[in-house]
């Protein structure tokens, strides 16, 4: 049964706020701080558990089927070769807490930290608790649980929806490539085309909101490299644009498109159809081959 008095209705929280930017504190008022790559100070406690625990690493959930990130930690250390987890979902509006749905977790091994994700049926907002069933490398089968919290709607560019036709620097308004990323070595094809071409372009779009060298966590600052990646698989079958969190390095200003876009945190990525429409929203990390799977919904068949 679900314990929301041991792991409490807000343990959530701590993790992905730990992933936002500085400066969301001044925007937004809410807690900020990009820049671990350990859990937080005080782990969660579950009787009977071992020391594993997970972490949400990404925010805004909304009513539907919300995509659901999460890292597996055995103390200060990930936890890379669990075999499986099984998710349970509980309604903490019951008392006692109230199991509504249950599936397996999709395990990503193709990225610098690998992570989990779940996709639950979630059908109203508030908190809502998760148990997570774990068999590990050697066969063990252990537990640990965690919460989020549900909106009622997206803060991002929801699914289905046109987003902005942003008017992001390329390299045709800024010849210097270290102007448009922090990134090391990038890839100039992804700073070719604004967003508003990528929407009336007749193809399918990957656009993908991070700062590879401004977020210091090894969770969010490789999905830049994981887009490349794919975009080395793909090549112009789609457009390909990375839009980097800051417009000036120093000091470090947000760009106008992250506010356009209402982000709440980073990073963020969107495929987008043909017609410019979203058809799959990633929060927090991505590997590869999980933006393969989503992309190739909207590619042409070949």
């Amino acid at each position: 049964m679900f314990d929301k008095e041991k792991i409490g209705v807000n343990s959530h929280n701590s993790w992905p706020k730990r992933l936002f930017w500085v400066w969301i504190l001044l925007l937004l008022g809410m807690l900020a701080g990009c820049g671990r790559d350990t859990p937080p100070d005080t782990p969660i406690q579950i009787e009977g558990a071992s020391s594993l625990q997970t972490f949400v690493v990404t925010d805004d959930f909304a009513v539907g089927r919300p995509r659901v990130p999460f890292v597996l930690y055995d103390g200060p250390t990930v936890v890379a070769t669990a075999q499986a987890v099984t998710i349970q979902l509980f309604d903490l509006s019951q008392e006692p807490p109230l199991e509504v749905w249950q599936g397996a977790a999709t395990g990503y091994n193709d990225y610098a930290v690998p992570y989990w994700v779940i996709r639950p049926e979630i059908p109203r907002p508030g908190n809502w608790g998760f148990g997570a069933t774990v068999t590990l490398a050697n066969g063990a089968v252990t537990t640990t649980q965690f919460v989020i919290a549900v909106a009622e709607k997206s803060q991002v560019p929801e699914v289905g929806t046109r987003p902005p036709a942003s008017q992001n620097r390329t390299l045709s308004t800024h010849n210097d490539i270290s102007l448009l990323t922090s990134g090391q070595d990038p890839i100039p094809a992804l700073y070719q085309m604004t967003v508003a071409e990528a929407l009336d372009s007749g193809k399918p779009t990957v656009i993908t909101f991070s700062t590879p060298a401004f977020c210091q966590t090894a969770i969010c600052a490789p999905v830049v490299k994981a887009v490349e990646t794919v975009y080395g698989q793909v090549g112009d079958q789609a457009n390909f644009i990375h839009l980097e969190i800051y417009k000036t390095f120093n000091p470090l200003v947000p760009a106008d498109e992250v506010a356009e876009w209402g982000l709440p945190s980073e990073p963020w990525t969107f495929v987008l159809d043909k017609d410019g429409r979203v058809a799959v929203v990633l929060g927090g990390p991505v590997s590869p081959q999980e933006l393969i799977d989503g992309l190739t919904q909207v590619l042409p068949e070949t």
